[in-house]
């Protein structure tokens, strides 16, 4: 227990100055987890929620303009598993946008459970970064923050 508060407290300490986290998750419920927990790790995360995935490539590509201004870190937690675009409809649009936009971003898989096969097959995306598996922990998140 001390080592995980003090990965904790250590994390906290260390994060980037700013982290724009984009939720993609069609379960308001995980959404609502996700941000809270991300909340707790310090007011430098600003989080925006998106049930709809295409919403939210709707909303990458109407501010990628903006974001490539800034410093902020820009991660987007995706959830696989959706109705109308899901999560690999979601990355092969989004691997088709332009480099210097697809760069702006860290992408994060997430599902409550996988096969082998759609494992392997959400690790080919190179825009995939790492992968969590729901329920996400504070600690989790943290990391992801912070590499």
């Amino acid at each position: 227990m001390k080592a995980q508060l003090f990965t904790l407290r250590y994390l906290q300490n260390n994060m980037p100055q700013n982290t724009n986290v984009i939720i993609i998750d069609d379960s308001k419920e995980d959404c609502y987890l996700i941000n809270k927990r991300l909340q707790t790790v310090g007011s430098t995360v600003n989080v925006v929620s998106f049930f709809s995935a295409q919403e939210a490539y709707n909303h990458i590509v109407s501010t990628s303009l903006d974001l490539s201004k800034k410093t902020a870190k820009n991660i987007i937690i995706l959830d696989i598993y959706m109705p109308l675009m899901d999560g690999f409809e979601f990355l092969e649009e989004f691997e088709k946008l332009p480099l210097n936009i697809q760069n702006q971003y860290t992408i994060c898989a997430l599902t409550s459970s996988i096969s082998k096969s759609n494992m392997e097959k959400i690790t080919s995306y190179k825009s995939v970064k790492s992968f969590l598996e729901k329920p996400i922990k504070t600690e989790s998140l943290l990391q992801l923050i912070e590499n």
